[in-house]
Order: C-alpha cells, then structure tokens, then sequence
C-alpha cells in the first residue's frame, strides 16, 4: 500500500482455533470493510502486512475477521494491537460537519484565546466526549473537545481556539 494509508481500526484477542481475530472500528470504514478487500496490518513488532479479508462475522463496528494466511490461533495472537490501515481513498466519508477525523486534529495549532499552547499532539476517546492531548511547554495538557471548550476550528488552517478562561488561574 501506498504512503498515504489511514488506520482504520486495530486488531484485539484471536477468536477461534481457525485464525480469526477480534477488532475494533476506529470510526465509519471498519464496518464497510468487505470479504475479498486488502488491507495494511502493521503489528506493534515487525513488518506491516498486506492481508486479504477471507471472513467476516460478528457487529459491524466490532467484526471478527479472518485473513488469507493467517490460519491459527497462535498466527492470529501474533497480531494483537496490530493497525489496519487502508488507502485513503477507501475512507468513508463524514455525514456530520461536526465530526472530524483523528488524523484531521492531531498536529493542529492549539490557542488558548490568542496565546499558543502547542500542538494536538493525540485524541483520546473517553465515554462523555473525545479529549485533546496537547503538548504545551510545561507538559501534556488535557482539553475536552466540546463546543464549550474549543471557540473556533480552522481545521485547512491547523488551528483550534479554547477558551481563555478554561483553566481558570491555573492555566498552563
């Protein structure tokens, strides 16, 4: 696959004697990955992958699924907390304007009113709402990515404004 690849979803416990692995959506491409399609597996050790999909069962954001190759469970262990990654082109688009994907926030300029915090530099899913880690000069500070926090978001600018007063007296 080609550099401008995007993960899609990571690969959890093995299902099965047969190969199969559990995973995990992490936002609308998983569940429109079908039988038959290619997709880039990159292991936490070694060398990304290329794998076919053979099967498919379980809940769409959460499917198990089977690859060309992989035939045990022992094969299929080796690649729990794998990334799957397809081609940027396969990802399915957003319905919602409000929505955004990871890879559209992580790198943006974080301002606190006009004074810079520093970049985005992850975004963490939490229950309530997703949560910013930025990296500022005095460390990582957590923001929450709610319309009451961030005022504005250019994201073609690489920009997004919180409050200034979201920290109170104690702003980093």
């Amino acid at each position: 696959m080609s550099s401008s690849t995007v993960v899609i979803g990571r690969i959890g416990r093995p299902h099965g004697i047969g190969g199969a692995v559990h995973s995990r959506g992490s936002g609308p491409t998983l569940p429109t990955i079908a039988v038959g399609e290619e997709v880039e597996v990159r292991p936490r050790e070694g060398e990304p992958r290329r794998l076919t999909v053979t099967a498919r069962s379980g809940m769409a954001d959460q499917p198990i699924l089977a690859f060309a190759g992989v035939g045990s469970r022992d094969e299929a262990a080796l690649l729990a907390g794998a990334e799957i990654a397809v081609p940027i082109e396969r990802v399915a688009g957003l319905d919602d304007p409000d929505t955004f994907f990871v890879r559209d926030l992580v790198g943006c300029e974080v301002l606190l009113g006009e004074r810079v915090l520093g970049p985005v530099r992850e975004v963490i899913s939490a229950p309530a709402n997703d949560v910013l880690e930025v990296t500022t000069a005095e460390g990582p500070v957590l923001i929450p990515f709610t319309a009451d926090a961030v005022v504005a978001l250019d994201v073609p600018g690489r920009r997004l404004v919180v409050r200034p007063d979201l920290f109170g007296a104690g702003a980093p």
